[in-house]
């Protein structure tokens, strides 16, 4: 039996070039990809070293890089790390996105740690697993998944479908349409098209109501990751530097790490990947 395809994209290349970037002291500061290495080296940024995919940058850098040992400077191998496979990749975020991108840019910058490569089978048993995760939050927060601030428009349900039958009608799918019918069902996309005052071919107004949705955002409008991370980020603290640091946030993205252990069987996880890693772009 073939294996049933799943609703992710596999990617088509190779998530880890593991180019070595050094800095002028010859410290070994992290690793990207070959685009990036080519970005240094087609500014002069970089100097091409005798090492096999290796640059040297040409400036002082701002901060001293990763530290020596540390995952983030490993050679990493493009298989799923939780059976090892070679095959059907994808790229998992352990940190949703719908939470991440409400995050600081001193966190969302760290997130490469935090991307992780998955075969497609894998990739959606943990997903299975992430749904519920994210539902004790819309619980322990009271905020639904899907945000809150839906305006219901119950109309365009009824308009869509008249537009769906009529479509199928005039494509021969549903030719058994009694006459009488298929007039009320033009009546009512022509009714809304009036309402609306809209202007436009017969087909053009029927691919408009096939569009419509049972509800939109209104102006009040709470995205649901916007909500919980504005919540993580109430007892903010400064410290050294006048640097600003999240307790409850730091706590989340190591739980969400933590569920991923869990129920992931990482058995092909580098061991240099921790829990406890630093979140924080210094």
């Amino acid at each position: 039996m073939a294996d049933k395809e799943l609703p992710m994209p596999s990617r088509q290349k190779d998530l880890y070039d593991n180019w070595k970037v050094y800095s002028q002291i010859d410290k070994l500061m992290f690793r990207c990809s070959k685009k990036k290495a080519d970005w240094y080296l087609c500014r002069n940024l970089a100097a091409l070293l005798p090492e096999d995919k290796a640059i040297k940058l040409s400036f002082v850098a701002k901060g001293d890089g990763h530290a020596e040992g540390d995952y983030m400077v490993e050679d990493k191998a493009n298989i799923c790390v939780s059976c090892g496979t070679s095959k059907a990749l994808t790229l998992h975020h352990i940190i949703p996105d719908m939470y991440r991108k409400w995050m600081p840019e001193v966190i969302k910058s760290k997130s490469s740690r935090d991307l992780v490569v998955l075969c497609k089978n894998c990739h959606l048993k943990y997903e299975q697993q992430a749904d519920k995760y994210k539902e004790c939050f819309a619980t322990e927060y009271n905020m639904p998944l899907e945000g809150r601030g839906w305006i219901l428009t119950p109309d365009n349900s009824i308009v869509r479908k008249a537009a769906s039958a009529v479509v199928k009608y005039r494509d021969g799918k549903l030719p058994l349409i009694p006459l009488d019918r298929i007039q009320h069902l033009h009546k009512v996309v022509d009714d809304w098209q009036i309402e609306q005052e809209m202007s436009g071919t017969k087909d053009e107004v029927l691919e408009c109501a096939l569009q419509l949705t049972d509800r939109h955002k209104g102006d009040d409008y709470v995205d649901h990751g916007q909500y919980v991370v504005a919540q993580l980020m109430e007892n903010a603290m400064v410290i050294q530097n006048n640097r600003t640091r999240w307790p409850d946030l730091e706590e989340f993205v190591k739980n969400w790490r933590r569920h991923f252990l869990k129920y992931c069987d990482c058995d092909y996880l580098s061991d240099k990947w921790s829990v406890d890693a630093d979140i924080y772009v210094e």
